[in-house]
């Protein structure tokens, strides 16, 4: 691995610091590094002026101080490069945030993305050299406010982890022991491909049931309509995954129902998805 992780204080951009990459960056300035924002104004104008408050399960804290950019072209090029850059952008920005990413990093630079969906995986590598990319699956709802995060469900540790055949420059259980210093809950898994299926399945599975009903996870169980639905889905998402030969955790569709209805469900039963959100705000969703 490279020496970069060794030192106490790591140079790190967020790029998309809405919810997810808020709280990741509000944690590591805690944990002393130096971190920047790319992000919104509203939000942002807020953090440089009173830092970043979070909330939640993680518990309350406020953190301080972040370089604040709206755009990606306010940050200068002549500084060293960033140690490590996290990508925590919608899915429909992942390709042209790629492109800009690229542009920012260093031969020695990890970047690190945390997004929802299939396809982003594709769409970074095109741009980013595989041996300075690793991927990454949060499963954590987290609530944003113009210079607040609130941590509302945490059903698993984010998992870190490189692309099969990849040989990159930073072991990923070393970006997940970063992320552990800094208190968040992180691991490095060797199967990154089948973790972030699972999450997509996840979402397939809850997401879009409870946008069009305006009902929490927990609500599905509670109807059989609703619960044949989610078991359909499950199936049909374990097929497709069968015939792109993705081998996924647990190995059957069957054993995923399972740990949908006594483990992820009973753990986030109260809460609603960020798509019904976006729906109710008339904003771009990541269903495609």
């Amino acid at each position: 691995p490279s020496a970069v992780f060794l030192i106490p204080s790591v140079k790190i951009l967020v790029f998309g610091a809405g919810a997810v990459g808020s709280l990741l960056g509000g944690f590591l300035a805690r944990a002393g590094h130096e971190v920047s924002f790319v992000g919104r104004a509203g939000h942002l104008d807020c953090v440089e002026r009173d830092g970043l408050r979070i909330t939640g399960l993680w518990g309350n804290h406020l953190a301080r101080p972040f370089r604040c950019y709206r755009k990606a072209a306010e940050i200068s090029k002549n500084g060293p490069p960033f140690d490590l850059i996290l990508l925590t952008v919608k899915s429909f920005d992942t390709e042209c945030a790629a492109k800009t990413v690229a542009a920012l990093m260093g031969e020695e630079t990890i970047l690190v993305s945390f997004q929802n969906g299939l396809g982003n995986v594709e769409a970074i590598t095109a741009v980013i050299p595989e041996n300075q990319y690793l991927a990454g699956r949060i499963i954590t709802g987290v609530e944003l406010a113009p210079g607040t995060v609130e941590v509302t469900v945490s059903a698993d540790d984010l998992a870190v982890g490189a692309l099969p055949g990849a040989r990159p420059r930073q072991d990923p259980e070393e970006i997940a022991r970063l992320l552990r210093e800094a208190d968040i809950p992180a691991r490095g898994v060797d199967d990154i491909l089948a973790v972030l299926w699972s999450k997509v399945i996840y979402n397939c599975a809850l997401n879009g049931i409870c946008s069009v009903l305006e009902i929490p996870y927990g609500g599905i169980l509670d109807r059989p309509d609703t619960k044949a639905s989610m078991e359909r889905i499950v199936h049909e998402c374990y097929a497709v995954a069968a015939r792109k030969g993705v081998r996924l955790h647990p190995p059957s569709s069957g054993a995923y129902l399972s740990l949908l209805k006594e483990k992820l469900i009973p753990s986030t039963a109260s809460h609603y998805p960020s798509m019904l959100r976006d729906l109710k705000k008339g904003r771009r969703t990541e269903i495609d």
